[in-house]
């Protein structure tokens, strides 16, 4: 029976690994993937971010892409071409292929990507977490379940490490009481991040609960 996986890995590394870190209010979501080359895998990605001009300076000095084309306009961001570089990059693309995993969704955000694979057996995806982890990818697993019914009951939405504290801060500080007990600018100086970017991981991560709980 095969094997959902669902996690959170971040690294400098991974493909796009800088642009999450330099940008942490950015949204990228993995549309497609595909290799003519195998060391140099070609994603067409939709990427959220306010700032046009900015994202493709950082996207020109991200060393873990070669080439990048902005294609144009789509519902809720962008679409991007990008192929990988390399050199200077984990090449997981080759290494979950070999395993004989499949990716089911690929998310990133606030400096790090929310991952569902499926792999043949536990085995297999014992091996890519082996990988994943010898090459100093920070993991942290989310769910583990037997066949297609693991994502039926649930999988939607994984909220990220950032996204679960921000909320849960929030929460603990009466921000979603009625009235309001605290406001965005007392989270953002707890977290350590601006007010705009607590207000955005706030909306990302209700987003995905609410996906998850109420999407079909």
């Amino acid at each position: 029976m095969s094997l959902l996986a669902a996690f959170e890995a971040s690294s400098p590394a991974l493909t796009l690994g800088p642009t999450l870190e330099a940008l942490p209010s950015i949204e990228i979501e993995l549309e497609r993937q595909y290799a003519l080359d195998p060391a140099r895998p070609i994603a067409f990605c939709r990427i959220q971010y306010r700032d046009r001009e900015g994202l493709a300076r950082t996207l020109a000095d991200d060393d873990t892409i070669d080439e990048f084309d902005r294609l144009g306009e789509i519902e809720r961001g962008s679409l991007y071409r990008l192929q990988r570089s390399e050199t200077d990059v984990i090449d997981a693309y080759r290494e979950w292929v070999d395993a004989g995993g499949e990716l089911l969704a690929c998310h990133g955000s606030d400096g790090s990507w929310a991952v569902e694979m499926r792999f043949p057996d536990r085995d297999s995806f014992g091996r890519y977490h082996e990988f994943l982890a010898g090459e100093g990818v920070s993991i942290e697993l989310q769910r583990l379940a037997d066949g297609d019914d693991g994502r039926r009951r649930g999988s939607r939405a994984v909220l990220t490490d950032a996204q679960r504290e921000a909320l849960t801060l929030a929460h603990e500080h009466g921000f979603f009481e009625v009235p309001r007990e605290t406001g965005l600018s007392e989270i953002a100086a707890e977290l350590g991040i601006s007010n705009q970017a607590v207000s955005e991981r706030l909306r990302r991560g209700q987003a995905q609960l609410i996906d998850d709980r109420l999407g079909e």
